[in-house]
């Protein structure tokens, strides 16, 4: 059997975990700009945890206080959560027990009233801030084709809501790229050697992409490998011709390229693979075996895979944050992105999304306890490793229910974050006008009947919030991860919009000390 080098570089591009897929060829080795340490000396991640399909935000929040949820159940006859069902949570600033989450959601309950999750009200893409009229007026941009999922799926994960129209930096000028790799193309200063500072084990592959650092892509089982197969000659060709390209040494382009690519996987392959093995090592195997058990899920549970991702995403942070004394990379900052699909729930709602939930509830709650754990852990010097999760997804759903017992594409939503540098058991944004009986026109809210919400909040001030946190700290530095927050705020300002609206940043983090 022969086969071309040409016709293998083809194909083994589509196989090998470590590449981001992407127009042109990525390069692992940049120039990247330098960016404080945003006043933390230790490690700092965020864990980006992409719920694909469009999650019903409106039955993972419910107001508890009588005239809104008897508006929430009128327009929800089937798919509504009696009061009773509901978790009841208590914002600071708001009426004890005028909320609930979802019956599914009790370990983010307690977490919520712990102060260790917040939540996003009303948040999605926008152009500008925009008022009602503005939209049946048409006077304001929307975001490029509303309510569909791959559309949404790319503003969330680009927070570019208008990539038709947009001025881009010319750096990014014909380059599909996601906030998370732009911020990475920022920050990559901050840490030593040239170890990618995103790692993608699923989610929305646009996300991780920068314009110059490339992300790590692994399999949600966090192999990075070549896949290997029941045929042990075809198993022989593929390592065998593997070898051959990574030794190309002339001057066809094409080959040369992919062969200095396939060198550049291979080593951080192998650092990845070595530093997640003996950081792992070095904590106490009590602190191992307590990490193990979080992530043991329910019975009932095969089918599951988020928690898998965020423990492997786990792994790959502990080796991250591992000082090289200690067997690790030594880096400082990391994004990695997991997700969970099965969210467009247009049919039978109810079943699904409780099961979805409780998947995301309990994932959610092991990375957070096992991030509790690392905290007493000396290996890790005098500044413990810092994580926060954070949800997004395609765009919310209808609060009027369909006559299948679903609900259908609609636009904000609301979104958690979570972790010990949350400034939780808090709502922000503004909790949307659950009132449906005069239609779309008494409404402020809804830009229909069915109750699509106005994002009060832009993806662009969530995700600004997060960067920022993890080091992007000048007003270039942002304007070219965020390239539309400038003009946003600034129309925000102009027009008189709440101070929410007004401010470049949400304040759900809390500030160094």
């Amino acid at each position: 059997m022969t086969i071309s080098r040409r016709k293998f570089l083809q194909g083994a591009s589509s196989t090998l975990g470590a590449l981001a897929a992407a127009a042109t060829l990525p390069k692992w080795l940049g120039s990247a700009e330098a960016a404080t340490l945003s006043g933390y000396a230790g490690y700092r991640a965020t864990v980006c945890v992409f719920l694909l399909g469009g999650n019903d935000g409106n039955n993972v929040i419910v107001p508890l206080t009588a005239g809104p949820h008897a508006q929430y159940l009128a327009a929800r006859p089937n798919l509504g959560l009696d009061q009773a069902s509901l978790r009841p949570i208590n914002p600071v600033g708001q009426a004890a027990g005028s909320y609930g989450l979802h019956p599914a959601l009790e370990k983010l309950q307690a977490l919520f009233e712990q102060e260790r999750a917040a939540v996003l009200c009303n948040v999605g893409p926008l152009v500008l801030p925009m008022r009602k009229t503005d939209y049946t007026s048409e006077t304001v941009a929307r975001p490029d084709n509303l309510f569909s999922h791959s559309d949404q799926q790319d503003a969330w994960a680009s927070a570019i809501a208008n990539p038709s129209t947009i001025s881009l930096p010319l750096s990014l000028v014909g380059k599909a790229t996601g906030w998370g790799g732009r911020t990475a193309d920022k920050i990559a200063g901050l840490n030593p050697g040239e170890y990618p500072e995103v790692t993608s084990f699923g989610g929305k592959a646009l996300f991780a992409a920068g314009a110059v650092r490339q992300p790590m892509m692994v399999s949600s089982s966090g192999v990075l490998a070549f896949r290997q197969t029941n045929d042990t000659n075809f198993n022989t060709l593929q390592n065998d011709a593997l070898a051959q390209v990574v030794g190309f040494d002339n001057d066809v382009i094409l080959e040369a390229a992919y062969g200095g690519v396939f060198t550049t996987a291979q080593t951080f392959a192998t650092s990845r693979t070595t530093a997640r093995d003996a950081a792992w090592a070095t904590l106490p195997q009590t602190t191992r075996d307590a990490i193990d058990a979080l992530f043991v899920p329910p019975a009932g549970s095969a089918s599951w895979s988020l928690h898998t991702q965020l423990y492997q995403a786990l792994r790959d942070l502990i080796a991250g944050a591992m000082p090289t004394a200690g067997g690790g990379l030594g880096v400082r900052r990391q994004v990695f992105s997991v997700g969970l699909g099965g969210f467009d729930t247009h049919v039978g709602q109810g079943a699904t999304q409780e099961d979805l939930l409780t998947q995301l509830d309990f994932s959610l709650n092991a990375f957070h306890q096992a991030m509790t754990l690392l905290k007493t852990e000396g290996a890790f010097g005098v500044s413990p490793p810092q994580a926060t999760l954070f949800t997004m997804s395609d765009f919310g759903r209808t609060l009027l229910e369909n006559s299948d017992k679903g609900s259908d594409h609609g636009w904000g939503n609301h979104a958690f974050v979570i972790g010990d540098r949350v400034q939780g058991r808090r709502l922000y944004g503004t909790f949307p006008n659950l009132d449906l009986s005069g239609g779309a026109v008494n409404n402020l809210d809804t830009v229909d009947s069915k109750g699509r919400w106005i994002p009060s909040l832009t993806v662009d001030q969530y995700a600004y919030s997060l960067a920022s946190w993890l080091g992007l700290s000048t007003a270039a530095e942002r304007d070219y991860v965020f390239p539309n927050i400038a003009g946003y705020v600034a129309e925000a300002i102009a027009k008189g919009f709440p101070a929410a609206a007004r401010a470049y940043k949400v304040g759900f983090l809390l500030p160094d000390a």
